[in-house]
């Protein structure tokens, strides 16, 4: 068989020789430039006894949402972890969602 047949065969079973990903899409990422909640409000500290706030940011499946998604600067987002982690430690908060 000569190589021209080979890539006639291939092509018509559907196996490709070269590793083509052209139909591969790239996700963009979208970037937005949010400004911070907390700073925004004047929140200093945020506390692991406040629950409703704290639910703001976990996701339904009780994770907590990133700061790409949040909007949070590092400092709050550093402290809102250190909260939740707390806050589920004393069970004021579940460590996954509720079925």
């Amino acid at each position: 068989m000569s190589e021209e047949e080979k890539k006639t065969q291939n092509v018509e079973s559907g196996v490709s020789d070269d590793n083509d990903n052209s139909h591969r899409r790239r996700r963009r990422r979208v970037v937005q430039n949010l400004k911070c909640p907390l700073c925004e409000s004047g929140v200093k500290h945020v506390s692991y006894k406040d629950i409703f706030q704290l639910k703001k940011f976990t996701s339904v499946r009780g994770k907590i949402i990133s700061s790409e998604k949040s909007g949070l600067c590092h400092r709050h987002q550093k402290q809102l972890r250190q909260a939740i982690k707390r806050a589920r430690f004393m069970a004021l908060l579940p460590y996954v969602a509720d079925e």
